[in-house]
């Protein structure tokens, strides 16, 4: 069954995920920042390197090795990265802007991701579909594993 397009995302050129978590804004923005808990629900492994607000984010996993380079970050509740694929050719970064929101009963992580426009025509679809994909089902896990510790 194909997925209905949801509030925030235009096809090709950005694509928008929220998620709540049972865990307060300051945790969830540990699931966001920290390797060793971004390798247990967005990729099988997170490296960072020179630290978050100058570094790089490496991400790899089944399939993919990607980076994401610090545009902006506003600890704890916001983080703009330069993300690319580096095993795909891409002659363009998207941007992804991750945010946490506090809700009544814990938090909400608000992931954009948009620039795909600036992908190859022939294949900017395909990389939006497939990150929308991923997205959901990252945020899915991450919706698991993010829980209170009591």
């Amino acid at each position: 069954m194909t997925e209905a397009i949801r509030q925030g995302d235009i096809p090709g050129v950005q694509l928008r995920r929220r998620q709540a978590l049972a865990v307060p804004p300051a945790e969830a923005w540990r699931w966001l920042s920290e390797p060793d808990r971004l390798a247990q629900w967005l990729a099988g492994q997170a490296q960072m390197t020179e630290g978050m607000s100058e570094g790089e984010l490496l991400l790899t996993g089944e399939g993919f090795r990607e980076r994401g380079r610090t545009v902006e970050i506003v600890e704890p509740k916001l983080w703009v990265l330069a993300f690319e694929r580096l095993d795909s050719g891409w002659n363009a970064t998207t941007r992804l802007t991750l945010r946490v929101h506090a809700l009544p009963a814990g938090s909400e992580v608000d992931v954009l991701q948009d620039g795909f426009q600036r992908l190859p025509l022939s294949a900017c679809l395909t990389i939006w579909e497939t990150y929308r994909r991923r997205w959901r089902d990252a945020l899915s896990r991450l919706a698991e594993v993010a829980v209170p510790v009591t």
